[in-house]
């Protein structure tokens, strides 16, 4: 929005050559002439400052968008002075967005003491990361329309950015199954299901809906129904945040396929109700108990998007020293940034995770496929063996795997019906 006037430096020009032909002519007119417009332009000026000085504006939106979503931001104009303020610009800087600025009009009349709510729309054009919506300021101009006046406002206002989930449709079979687990692995239990589990006397605080009159009758006494209580499902996902893992750069790096293939684990055990956690070791522990909703899936993918590979120990090895954290029936997904993996070592956990009863589920980022960032670069027949050896080991161990490289985006991988059986990997 431009916010200079052209009558203002025309008028401005018009005075000063007015008051310069009558200083050079001795002409008293032209002079008064001169003086009146500049009298004019001060107050003019002066009016904008003085509307400035009680106007006042607020911001609401939301904390995080995913990439390529819509936002709507709320604004809200005040006008704490005694007059009505006329012509108010509230303008924003929406760090996610292209544009430079985001402004929005009020034209008024806004009376004194009243509130006046206004919004904009932006899109998240950037690539998912952390930025601010800020700061924000509000101005207006005087009645003439000569001057313009803003006042900037301090307020700057996290905002995060996360991927473009993608809801992975082949989870539901390789994943957690429904809320009823396995009878192996579950120990029965009173609570809420629709599986049957027999009846008992009644006790204080039973639902009266539940008693069985056929055994009330036979006993004589009130006898209530018990079912089997369900269990949730539970989702697990361990993140590789090795520096050796570490390679390529921007949009085609291991960091960007980890955070996009976490991003789209966790989307879709929320779509599905699961409970779900995030365990990863980078320069911090990053240990997210199990939990459910929206509040929790913006927990997770806040750590996902201020995650670096800045860890020293293997996936296998975080794998190991947390995995008694699980419960039995729960799935654990292993997401490595590398094929580079002791074999031994990742059979041995694999097999401990199904000693305690919980699926395991491997996707691993070829790091040798995207150029080498500190360490030279690896032969190219090297690499093909160690990511053949690494399947041979998947297939063999019989866990359901993906395996991608630079070659294909995450999200065109994940879509794949059989995203997990390793079908371009034999």
């Amino acid at each position: 929005m431009d916010r200079r006037s052209p009558w203002r430096g025309f008028l401005s020009a018009i005075a000063a050559l007015a008051g310069l032909l009558g200083l050079a002519s001795g002409s008293v007119a032209l002079v008064g002439f001169a003086a009146a417009w500049a009298v004019l332009l001060a107050l003019a000026f002066l009016a904008s400052r003085h509307q400035l000085g009680g106007l006042a504006a607020e911001r609401r939106t939301a904390p995080s968008a995913f990439e390529g979503d819509l936002v709507t931001v709320d604004l809200f104009v005040e006008n704490h002075g005694r007059r009505d303020a006329r012509f108010v610009v509230a303008s924003d800087l929406f760090g996610a967005g292209l544009a430079d600025r985001q402004s929005v009009l009020e034209p008024g009349p806004l009376p004194p003491l009243h509130r006046r709510p206004l919004s904009y729309r932006a899109f998240v054009a950037r690539q998912w990361g952390l930025y601010t919506v800020g700061p924000l300021s509000v101005g207006g101009w005087d009645p003439l329309g000569l001057w313009f006046s803003q006042r900037e406002l301090p307020r700057v206002d996290p905002f995060e950015v996360y991927p473009r989930a993608v809801e992975i449709e082949s989870l539901s079979a390789r994943g957690a199954r429904a809320t009823i687990a396995p009878r192996e692995v579950s120990a029965a239990a009173s609570g809420q299901s629709l599986l049957f589990r027999g009846v008992r006397e009644f006790a204080a605080g039973d639902d009266v809906r539940r008693i069985h009159w056929p055994a009330t009758a036979r006993r004589g006494a009130p006898m209530v129904r018990e079912f089997e209580r369900d269990l949730q499902p539970v989702f697990a996902l361990f993140l590789d945040l090795d520096r050796r893992g570490r390679a390529g750069l921007g949009r085609k790096s291991t960091l960007e396929y980890l955070v996009r293939v976490g991003v789209s684990l966790l989307w879709t055990a929320h779509r599905r109700g699961d409970v779900f956690s995030l365990i990863a070791e980078g320069d911090r522990l990053i240990l997210l108990p199990p939990g459910q909703g929206e509040l929790h899936l913006a927990a997770a993918l806040h750590e996902l998007v201020t995650a670096r590979q800045t860890g020293g120990r293997p996936l296998v090895e975080v794998v190991d020293r947390h995995r008694d954290l699980l419960p039995a029936g729960a799935t654990a997904a292993l997401v490595s940034a590398t094929t580079e993996v002791d074999l031994e070592r990742l059979g041995h956990v694999v097999g401990a995770l199904r000693a305690l009863a919980v699926r395991p589920l491997v996707v691993v980022v070829d790091a040798l496929s995207f150029p080498p960032v500190d360490r030279p670069p690896t032969p190219v027949a090297t690499a093909r063996a160690l990511r053949r050896e690494l399947t041979e080991r998947l297939l063999a161990l019989d866990v359901p795997a993906a395996v991608l490289d630079a070659e294909t985006t995450p999200e065109d991988a994940l879509r794949r019906p059989e995203a997990f059986a390793l079908a371009e990997a034999r």
